[in-house]
């Protein structure tokens, strides 16, 4: 899932991506490598660059990708305010809800399940009071923290059942709805699903 945040971003700046297979419960890619003999961590995204170099963790992935975009459009100059903001809520959202949200994959008891997604789900109200004084999570303009917002958005919307964003989170409702508008969006939506690593 956390591999749809980087396709917008690659779509948003026009950089040419190859989304490659993978089993899920093999770990097996289309080409018969292994997922760990990529990444030794085992787990996904992975970016392999034209140099052969690997990337890992969507932070590190999508923060890359955007300085590679000479105008900067998703991400801000390295140590600016914008920039340490954008990291701010990044950072946010890969220790405190995805890492989290992993755990409802674990075999635990479903009591400790319901705290898990509780908790993941109240997180929300800090991105909810940001999003309701501004279009976006910061500089008012759309930036990479958002597309992981979208991530997280999309998760919960999918495996939480009963949660219904317009009445429990209106701001981020209405967020969701201006950045699933963009056609960045809507392609890496019809497009994810269909391979996980990024060339």
């Amino acid at each position: 899932m956390a591999s749809l945040a980087i396709l917008v971003l690659a779509y948003e700046t026009d950089m040419s991506v190859q989304l490659v297979q993978m089993d899920i419960a093999t770990k097996r890619m289309e080409d018969g490598r292994l997922l760990s003999e990529i990444n030794p961590k085992n787990c996904m995204p992975v970016l392999e660059r034209d140099d052969g170099s690997i990337l890992t963790e969507t932070a590190v992935i999508l923060e890359w990708l955007a300085a590679q975009d000479p105008q900067l459009r998703f991400t801000a100059p390295a140590h600016s305010e914008e920039h340490l903001r954008i990291n701010e809520w990044m950072v946010y959202f890969a220790t405190e809800q995805h890492k989290l949200a992993t755990l409802l994959f674990w075999d635990i008891p479903e009591d400790s399940k319901k705290a898990i997604r509780d908790r993941i789900v109240h997180r929300f109200g800090i991105a909810e009071k940001a999003l309701a004084k501004a279009d976006f999570l910061v500089g008012n303009r759309c930036t990479i923290a958002d597309f992981y917002l979208l991530v997280m958005v999309r998760g919960v919307e999918h495996l939480f059942e009963g949660f219904d964003l317009s009445s429990q989170f209106p701001a981020i409702h209405v967020w969701m709805k201006r950045l699933i508008a963009r056609p960045a969006v809507i392609r890496a939506l019809q497009n994810h699903g269909q391979g996980e690593l990024l060339h």
